[in-house]
């Protein structure tokens, strides 16, 4: 687990991220319906790799927000952080 301030340090190099020891989000806005859906879509996949699994959620049609969590110590773990720096690095190539 890490506290709120390892947290906010690790943000700063994680751009469209944001959160606090619980819990971090990214949302990615797209032209419709379907880009929502494969970048979803790609997410499932890059987390299924790395065996974490966040809450995706596709809303306003167009709009896709990941939220990761370490559901076994209800907080915010490297995993998280992890997963993230990832999807940053295959998604905003």
């Amino acid at each position: 687990m890490l506290s709120d301030d390892e947290v906010a340090r690790a943000l700063e190099d994680l751009p469209g991220w944001g959160g606090d020891g619980r819990a971090i989000s990214r949302t990615w806005t797209l032209k419709g319906f379907n880009g929502a859906m494969q970048l979803a879509n790609v997410v499932a996949f890059v987390a299924n790799r790395a065996n974490h699994h966040p809450d995706i959620s596709i809303h306003d049609y167009k709009q896709v927000t990941v939220t990761s969590t370490t559901h076994d110590e209800n907080a915010t773990t490297e995993h998280d952080l992890a997963l993230a720096r990832r999807l940053n690095e295959v998604l905003d190539a």
